[in-house]
């Protein structure tokens, strides 16, 4: 046995209808409503464009032929606001169905159209939308864990840098470079007296006299 469609609750999400049969619209909020969605009607297209401006209702369904602009007109506006659309036309054909695709409509739908059919699209329609919603909101936290991340490599940067750079200038356990030795000199040759010149340069060292050398009959002459 096939279990019959549940269609699921509105939960005040907000649904536009713009169609000019008025009993078609006064059905399809009065059927919605039941559900718990809040509906917004509108008999014209430029009256749909407004109440979409007015309300920015979730999902819009929109018939194709209306009193003053063709339904696809106003499909082109709406998508511009990145509205989610669903078309309802009695006068339905394939390459009006494919035109409406290609200007950005989410489905599209014939009269008479089973209402169970039309609830599933409609909320199809709205999953999509709260999936946007939530696809902004992520990609609106990803600049924020994209600076704490870039900080948080700036500073593992800073820390490798200080931590090379006192082990180039020579931390505790580091070495210091050795200056380089001094090449050995040749000897100097010797003087005809065989003595070594270095010898001759060098500064004799003081030798200290006596103090007895220093005085004159027990007088010290060092003092002037």
């Amino acid at each position: 046995m096939t279990t019959p469609f549940q269609p699921a609750r509105g939960d005040g999400r907000r649904l536009l209808v713009v169609d000019d049969d008025d009993a078609v619209l006064r059905g399809l909020a009065s059927y919605f409503e039941q559900l718990g969605y809040e509906t917004i009607k509108a008999a014209t297209g430029r009256a749909g464009i407004t109440a979409h401006s007015s309300h920015n209702p979730d999902v819009t369904i929109l018939d194709l032929r209306l009193p003053d602009i063709d339904g696809l007109q106003v499909l082109e506006v709406l998508r511009q606001k990145r509205a989610m659309v669903v078309l309802l036309t009695g006068y339905g054909d394939i390459p009006t169905a494919v035109q409406a695709m290609r200007l950005g409509a989410e489905n599209f739908l014939t009269k008479p159209v089973e209402m169970d059919h039309l609830v599933a699209t409609i909320e199809r329609a709205f999953e999509k939308v709260e999936l946007r919603k939530e696809n902004v909101q992520l990609r609106a936290l990803l600049p924020t864990q994209g600076k704490r991340a870039t900080q948080a490599l700036v500073a593992v940067a800073l820390v490798a840098g200080a931590l090379f750079l006192g082990w180039a200038l020579g931390g505790d356990n580091a070495k210091r470079p050795l200056p380089p030795a001094i090449a050995p000199t040749q000897p100097l040759p010797l003087t005809p007296q065989g003595r070594r010149v270095d010898s001759l340069l060098a500064v004799p060292t003081p030798v200290p006299l006596p103090d007895s050398l220093g005085r004159r009959g027990g007088v010290d002459t060092t003092r002037p």
